[in-house]
């Protein structure tokens, strides 16, 4: 702990970009098994798992800085929470991109379209598209989907955005223990 007893943000964002590594590690794991999963439901557990398992790490972290290194308060840790997951989203971003671009090969849209085909999703589209034509809401999700660019800025926006709200139940689960003395 530095002698000071002021919250060492630089010293933070280091330690958040290293658990940043393991916990997107980790989420992208998550992301390709459910990429793979999408014809085997029990791959698609692993992923499921895998996710989980990224927030439960994410927590640890952050907990075991808060008892060994310095003393957090429930905003520093939340603040921390959220650069870890933020780094991590940014690696996942990476793994998006490169399976979309070199790895699909068509498969997600493919599974996209058939599922946008079915009744039971139609009727559902037609309640969440508001009055919008249909047709034209299937066309703008399956053009996204059709570039790789466009579909991962879209899945990093969604997880900075996730980042921000799992940051607040990461905070508040890494501040129980001991606090460094």
């Amino acid at each position: 702990m530095n002698s000071t007893n002021k919250f060492n943000g630089i010293q933070a964002r280091a330690f958040c970009m290293q658990y940043g590594l393991v916990v997107g590690l980790l989420t992208s794991a998550s992301f390709l098994a459910t990429m793979y999963g999408l014809g085997a439901p029990s791959v698609g557990l692993l992923g499921n798992i895998l996710g989980i398992f990224a927030f439960v790490a994410a927590f640890r972290f952050i907990r075991n800085y808060r008892q060994e290194v310095e003393r957090l308060t429930f905003l520093q840790a939340c603040y921390m929470a959220f650069l870890t997951f933020f780094f991590a989203s940014l690696l996942t971003a990476v793994v998006q991109y490169l399976y979309l671009a070199f790895l699909d090969h068509g498969r997600l849209f493919m599974q996209v379209e058939q599922m946008l085909s079915m009744p039971e999703y139609e009727q559902w589209l037609k309640q969440m598209a508001g009055g919008a034509d249909i047709e034209e809401v299937k066309k703008a999700a399956l053009g996204l989907l059709s570039n790789p660019a466009k579909m991962t800025l879209q899945l990093l926006w969604s997880d900075t955005l996730l980042s921000l709200i799992l940051s607040i139940p990461t905070a508040l689960l890494s501040m129980t223990g001991k606090n460094k003395e």
